[in-house]
């Protein structure tokens, strides 16, 4: 009888062991870093493509410890627009992710993409937030921005503005040339590097000698066209060539 009741006595003693560590391994793992957002997902509806488009989350640490983020993942045409302003949340503090999607090469697509947020010392890591939507795409008479600037050029005729009314090649844009030093000073701070920036006057001997001038400055995307106007017109004849102001 004693024997059996030590028995009992130590499978209640185990008993109410096995629901402490129960316990505590509950409260433990309520104890960590969680991190939560407004938002599950991001629907950006239906767009054209070429547009870009900004997707925003705010997460939130809603745990009760400290939690640093080690790693965000996107899809490739998800870029971050603006760098975390802070990596590691405190309990109840939050955070604005800021990214764009570029839907350049998605035309007629269904957009469904992840981005996973990972962050130390949580199971609940990472946290995963999608981008959806519909990229339309492009009709026969439209061209997506990107075109746009991949093949973008300026187009400056630095011959008098006598000479450029009276005829120049369409869309150039008139910088006589003795003015143009001064345009291409001023133009720096609004265009970079790598737009290509073409120069045309009468026969290319004045273009050259501003081509050269701008270069030596530090202007590098000047270029001279070889011949101007007159090689132009030896190739092309009338093609392309206006009157007036443009």
């Amino acid at each position: 009888m004693i024997k059996r009741m030590n028995k009992v006595k130590r499978n209640i003693i185990c008993g109410l062991i096995l629901l402490m560590l129960l316990v505590l391994i509950s409260i433990d793992a309520h104890a960590q870093p969680k991190l939560s957002a407004n938002k599950s997902y991001f629907d950006f509806g239906s767009i054209r493509e070429g547009m870009n488009v900004p997707v925003k989350f705010k997460i939130t640490n809603t745990g009760t410890k400290k939690l640093k983020i080690q790693e965000i993942r996107t899809f490739s045409s998800c870029v971050q627009s603006r760098p975390l302003t802070k990596n590691t949340l405190t309990p109840g503090e939050s955070v604005e992710l800021e990214y764009v999607f570029e839907s350049l090469g998605y035309g007629g697509t269904s957009i469904d993409k992840q981005i996973e947020i990972h962050y130390k010392n949580s199971a609940l890591s990472p946290l995963r937030l999608n981008v959806i939507g519909k990229v339309l795409p492009l009709e026969p008479y439209q061209a997506p921005m990107g075109e746009l600037i991949y093949n973008f050029f300026v187009l400056i005729d630095i011959r008098s503005s006598e000479q450029f009314i009276k005829e120049h090649i369409i869309g150039a844009i008139n910088v006589p040339y003795e003015k143009i030093e001064d345009w291409a000073t001023r133009a720096a701070k609004s265009i970079s590097d790598d737009v290509i920036i073409y120069l045309y006057s009468e026969d290319g001997t004045e273009s050259d000698k501003a081509a050269k001038l701008l270069q030596k400055k530090g202007y590098s995307q000047y270029l001279s066209i070889v011949g101007g106007l007159k090689e132009w017109k030896n190739q092309h004849s009338k093609k392309f060539l206006v009157s007036g102001k443009s």
